[in-house]
C-alpha cells in the first residue's frame, strides 16, 4: 500500500479525528484513513485484518468448505 503525502493539515485533522487510536499502524483503510491511499497492491482483506479471499481458498483446499459451514452458524443464529 502506497500513502499520498501526508502534509501537515492532513496530519493534524486525522489527529484531531481520534480514528488512530487503538489501530495497528495509526490508520483505518476503511475509515478516513483511505484519504490517504493512493495504491493498493495485493489483497485488500489483508490490510483491514484478515486475508478472507486467501483463507477461504486454503480452507477449500483442505476440504473445508466454507459455504456449508457458513449456512450452520447462520442456522444456529436464528
Amino acid at each position: 500500500m502506497t500513502f499520498k503525502h501526508l502534509d501537515p493539515f492532513d496530519i493534524r485533522n486525522y489527529i484531531a479525528s481520534g480514528e488512530w487510536q487503538g489501530k495497528a499502524g495509526a490508520y483505518a483503510i476503511q475509515g478516513l484513513g483511505s484519504l490517504f491511499v493512493r495504491q493498493i497492491q495485493g489483497s485488500y482483506s489483508n490490510i483491514v485484518g484478515l486475508p478472507l479471499f486467501e483463507v477461504s481458498n486454503l480452507l477449500n483446499g483442505n476440504s473445508f468448505n466454507v459455504w456449508t459451514h457458513s449456512q450452520l452458524m447462520d442456522a444456529d443464529n436464528s
